[in-house]
This record gives structure tokens, C-alpha cells and sequence, in this order.
């Protein structure tokens, strides 16, 4: 546990602190969740550091703030933040276009899908793909993805690329390396090391430090939703020992906290420069226009709740404007940023209340039960601010 100050000490209501605490503890007792480690965190100073519940409730481990979790489709903004390097060196652009890089991708209408659709959910590429896709690694699961032809979305909707996007981005990062480091050497060497992230991984291979403090995954939902509850559960298993660049990374809140820390410092912490502000602010500017997110639509409906907008920078999504289903609540102000993954896998940044909030679960809602829950949970930490 780290803490720096209190909440009072940074403007903010300590007393909100304990609601939040019992809202985590309710949700436990009513099986929604098995744990919550969360962090919260302004000015830089970290106000909260705390494990509630159990880590794996049918062995009675309780959860501490140092276990490993996987953290889903936060992965996806590990792997940007790695692109976002090469781009700073001028080794790709933005609109590079993949076949450049991957000739064999440039076929079956797929020719001009660049860097940014790929970054932004909208290259035309397939929500999901079955889990067998992805256990022979990523350069196989890449190649079944350069002979799928092109899936143009709906009018007006961004659909979200759950795991092709950021598979192909990990090898067009592979194929550009001078040194030929394999992917989890990238990922580690451009951004976990530079951060000071010392308990992040892509896959756990050699990490037996953090194969002992790992928790697993449960579902606590099985309502309908985008994704089956068996298949969630089968991922920690895969990616334990494959690179799974779309969801297969393993962190702690802290690691989560040093990189949403990074991001809102404009790419710099501890005397390190990782990012340009100018990558940081192309990251978080929305590049998906008016666009509906499709990967909640069917949820939205059997809610009675409008479709709300996809609000996608170059994988990381953007608050905006407007009252909506939100993980990143809807009090936070509109340039507020976060990462996001299943389950309610979340950090997000509100640069200007130069708020942080990391929230890492165990035994996990359903993806849009988890939205509205991260929602509620985030609007109390912001209304706690006083000053």
C-alpha cells in the first residue's frame, strides 16, 4: 500500500472515501464482485491504495494491493503506448497503411486501413475471433487476419476490434524493430521499463515473481452480453504463456497508476521523457467522430438506454460531452481520459481536476453491468472534490 496524503489534504471530502468503501463491500456481499483494488490519486499524490475482498473467493484468499490481475483490453493501451514510441521516432506515422509494413495484409479490401483505423477501432476488421485463434501466438493469429477481407461497420457506428487490431499492431511494431526483439521484449523495453512499471507483463513467461501473486479470472455475470462468460475465463489461462496483444497483459494497480500518471504529466514522470505531449494529445482527442460504440448497442437496447457514442482516441477513450452510460462517470469533465477492459478494468485521468483513479476487479460483471458500476463508482470520487 502507498499512500502520499490524505484526502483532505488535497482538496477532497475524506468522508466520500468511506461511501465508496461501502458501496465496493455491498457489492461483494451481493456477489456482483469478488474484489476491488483501487487507487485514487490528485496532484499525483495517492489519497487511496486499498484491497477489498478476495482475490479468489472459493479458496478464501483475500485480495492485497500488490496481486497481479490480468487487465483485459487495458493491454490494448500497453500496446498503443509502444506504437505511440515508434511514432515519436518517426519510424511510422499515423497513416502509415498496413499493408506497407504487412504486405499480405493489403488485400480483400483492406488495402488502405492505416495505423490511426487500426488505433481507433475502425479498420473494417472483425469484433471477435474464437479463442483458438489466439493460443498459437500472435504472428499466426496475424496471418488468419490478412485473409479476412474487409467488415466495414454500420453507418455511424465504430465497432470495436476486440482482438484483431492490436494483434496486427504488435506485428507491424515486430517487423519495424532494428534489434528483431520479440513482442513482449517491446512492450517491456519501450514502455513498462521507461514507466516503472516492475510488475506489468505480457504474458507471464520467466515471470515467476508474478505467477505467485497472480489472481484468476471468475465471471459473476452470466446475464447476455458481447462476450461468453467461458470464454473470459479461458483467456488468463492462454495468455499466461502467449503474447495475446489485444488482452493478454498482467499488471497491479500501482503499475496501472504509473502509466495513467505518465500520460496525464504530458508523457513524462520521474525525470523520464516515455511520450511526446503532442503523441499524448493526439491520444486523447476523439478520432471517432459522432459514431455510436458497437460493442454496446445490443446492451443498450435491452436496457431501454440510447446508444451512446464510441468517443475513441487512438485507444484510449475520451469523456466528452453529454450525459451517457459511462465508465468514466458522468461528472468528470470532458477531456477526462481512461483505459478500459473487461470486467470494469479501468484507469482514468481527469486532467483538469488532475484526478487519477485506477480500479482493478476480481470475479467480474458483464461488460455493461460493469460500465454502469465503474460509472457509480467513479461519480462518487469526483464529487468528492471540494476545492
Amino acid at each position: 500500500m502507498r499512500i502520499d496524503a490524505s484526502p483532505s489534504d488535497v482538496g477532497m471530502d475524506d468522508s466520500k472515501f468511506g461511501l465508496l468503501r461501502q458501496s465496493i463491500e455491498r457489492d461483494i456481499e451481493n456477489g456482483v464482485s469478488d474484489a476491488s483494488i483501487i487507487l485514487v490519486a490528485r496532484y499525483g499524490k495517492i489519497v487511496m491504495h486499498e484491497a477489498i475482498g478476495y482475490s479468489n473467493r472459493r479458496k478464501g484468499r483475500v485480495a492485497k494491493t500488490d496481486d497481479v490481475l490480468p487487465i483485459m483490453s487495458l493491454t490494448k493501451q500497453l500496446v498503443a503506448g509502444a506504437v505511440f514510441r515508434f511514432v515519436d521516432r518517426g519510424q511510422l506515422a499515423l497513416t502509415t497503411r498496413v499493408a506497407e509494413v504487412i504486405p499480405e495484409f493489403g488485400k480483400r479490401g483492406k488495402e488502405r486501413v492505416t495505423v490511426r483505423q487500426l488505433l481507433s477501432h475502425q479498420a473494417g476488421l472483425p469484433m471477435q475471433h474464437p479463442l483458438e485463434d489466439w493460443r498459437h501466438g500472435n504472428e499466426a493469429y496475424v496471418a488468419k487476419i490478412c485473409e479476412l477481407p474487409l467488415e466495414p461497420a454500420p453507418e455511424g457506428v465504430a465497432n470495436y476490434h476486440a482482438g484483431a487490431a492490436h494483434a496486427v499492431l504488435g506485428e507491424i511494431m515486430r517487423r519495424l524493430d532494428i534489434s528483431k526483439r520479440p513482442i513482449h521484449q517491446i512492450l517491456k523495453e519501450e514502455l513498462f521499463a521507461p514507466t516503472g512499471m516492475a510488475d506489468t507483463g505480457l504474458s507471464l513467461k520467466g515471470r515467476a515473481d508474478l505467477l505467485s501473486r497472480l489472481a484468476p479470472i471468475t465471471m459473476r455475470d452470466d446475464s447476455p452480453d458481447a462476450l461468453p462468460p467461458r470464454d473470459i475465463e479461458q483467456i488468463a489461462e492462454i495468455c499466461v504463456e502467449v503474447d495475446f496483444l489485444a488482452g493478454g497483459a498482467f499488471s497491479t494497480a500501482y503499475d496501472q497508476f504509473r502509466l495513467a500518471e505518465m500520460l496525464r504529466l504530458g508523457g513524462k514522470i520521474d525525470g523520464v521523457r516515455v511520450l511526446s505531449p503532442a503523441i499524448i494529445k493526439a491520444a486523447t482527442t476523439i478520432q471517432s467522430g459522432n459514431k455510436f460504440h458497437g460493442l454496446f448497442m445490443a446492451a443498450a437496447e435491452r436496457d431501454h438506454t440510447d446508444p451512446f457514442p464510441a468517443n475513441i482516441g487512438l485507444s484510449i477513450y475520451v469523456r466528452g460531452d453529454g450525459i451517457f452510460v459511462t465508465n468514466m462517470g458522468t461528472l468528470s469533465s470532458p477531456s477526462t481520459f481512461a483505459g478500459s477492459g473487461f470486467g470494469g478494468q479501468l484507469f482514468c485521468v481527469d486532467p483538469e481536476r488532475e484526478l487519477t483513479i485506477v480500479h482493478l476487479v476480481c470475479g467480474y460483471p458483464q461488460l455493461y453491468n460493469a460500465r454502469k458500476r465503474s460509472q457509480r463508482l467513479v461519480d462518487l470520487i469526483v464529487s468528492s472534490i471540494e476545492e
